[in-house]
C-alpha cells in the first residue's frame, strides 16, 4: 500500500494552513458551520494501545477472531455505544501491541468529563496477554475526514457483514494504519503548531476555506472512506499515526499522481524535510509492518454532518 497521500495531505496542511490561514479564515461562531463533510469538528478518532506479554501472539489473535465471531454484530469490537468504525491491529515486532482505532461522532461524547479515560476503559479485549501502557503517550487529533459515500458495512457492499475477521478480511475494505517518525526539532515545531491549528478549527474559531476544500477533494478522488491522523508525542520523539478506510489502497496511490490538487503537489516540497526516514514511504507498494486482524463499522455511521 502506499501511504503517501495522507502524509503529504496531512504534513503539508499544517505547513499551509500556518501560511495561509489569513487569507481564507472567517471567524464564525460554533453553530454557524455548514460545512458538507465530517471533520474534526465533528469527531473525534483514537488510538490505545496494549502490550502483548511475551511471544503469545497466537492466542491474541485467537481471542480476537471469538470476539468478532457475529459479523452481523459490530458492538463488541465499536467498544461502546455510539461509536462509529473501529479497527483492532496486530504489531507483532520486537515489542508486539494490539492497536484499536474508535471513530466516535462528537454527538456521542456530549458530557464525557474525560474522553481518553472512557476510550481507554473500553478496550474490546480482555486478556491476560495484554498489558496496559506503563506510560500515558500524548495523543492529540490532528486530521480527521470522511467521505460522505462511505460505506455502512465493513466490506464496502450495500448488504455485507458489519463486521469482518480472519479470513474475510480478504473481503473487506482496505485499512491500515501507518506510524512515521518525526525528525526531532522544527518538524516537532511545525507539528505542534498544526496541533494548535487544528484545535482552532475544531472549536470554530477559524475555516480554512480552500485548503479544506483540496483535502475534501482529494478524499473523494482517492475514495478514502475514513481518514484520521494522530500526532502522538513519545518519551523518543514524535510520531504521526495516519488510519486510513478506502476502497483500495492502489486507487490511493493512482489518484494522487493523477492530480494538480495543490495540497497533493505543493506536498512533495516539504515531505522529506519533516520524516526521518523519508525514503520508507517513497517507494510503491509500502508494507506497515501491522496486522489487521478485524474492523467493524455501525450500519448507521455518520456520512454528513448533522446539520447538513
Amino acid at each position: 500500500m502506499d501511504v503517501r497521500p495522507w502524509v503529504r495531505r496531512s504534513i503539508i496542511l499544517g505547513a499551509l494552513a500556518a501560511v495561509s490561514y489569513a487569507w481564507y479564515r472567517r471567524r464564525v461562531a460554533s453553530t454557524a458551520h455548514e460545512s458538507q463533510n465530517i471533520t474534526e469538528r465533528h469527531a473525534s478518532a483514537f488510538l490505545v494501545r496494549r502490550s502483548i506479554d511475551g511471544g503469545r501472539l497466537e492466542p491474541v489473535r485467537e481471542a480476537v477472531a471469538e470476539r468478532c465471531v457475529d459479523p452481523d454484530d459490530p458492538r463488541p469490537l465499536l467498544g461502546l455505544e455510539g461509536a462509529a468504525t473501529a479497527t483492532l491491529f496486530l504489531d507483532a515486532g520486537d515489542d508486539p501491541e494490539l492497536i484499536w482505532y474508535v471513530e466516535v461522532p462528537h454527538t456521542t461524547m456530549a458530557g464525557w468529563e474525560n474522553p481518553e479515560s472512557r476510550i481507554e476503559a473500553a478496550f474490546p479485549l480482555e486478556d491476560d496477554a495484554l498489558v496496559a501502557e506503563e506510560a500515558r503517550v500524548d495523543r492529540e487529533l490532528l486530521v480527521h475526514a470522511v467521505n460522505p459515500h462511505r460505506p455502512r458495512t465493513a466490506t464496502g457492499t450495500n448488504d455485507g457483514p458489519l463486521v469482518v475477521s480472519g479470513a474475510a478480511l480478504e473481503n473487506g475494505v482496505d485499512v491500515d494504519l501507518v506510524q512515521l517518525h518525526l525528525k526531532p526539532g522544527l518538524a516537532e515545531r511545525l507539528a505542534d503548531r498544526f496541533a494548535g491549528l487544528s484545535r482552532r478549527v475544531t472549536a470554530g474559531e477559524i475555516e480554512l476555506g480552500s485548503v479544506e476544500r483540496w483535502s475534501a477533494a482529494m478524499l473523494e478522488a482517492e475514495s478514502m472512506y475514513t481518514e484520521s491522523v494522530v500526532l502522538e508525542r513519545r518519551p523518543e520523539g514524535y510520531v504521526l499515526c495516519g488510519y486510513m478506510e478506502t476502497a483500495e489502497m492502489a486507487g490511493v496511490y493512482d489518484a494522487y499522481y493523477d492530480t494538480w490538487n495543490p495540497v497533493a503537489r505543493a506536498s512533495e516540497l516539504v515531505f522529506g524535510r519533516v520524516l526521518e526516514e523519508p525514503a520508507a514511504i517513497l517507494e510503491y507498494p509500502l508494507g506497515t509492518g501491522l496486522e489487521v486482524l478485524a474492523h467493524a463499522v455501525d450500519p448507521d455511521r455518520p456520512r454528513r454532518p448533522e446539520n447538513s
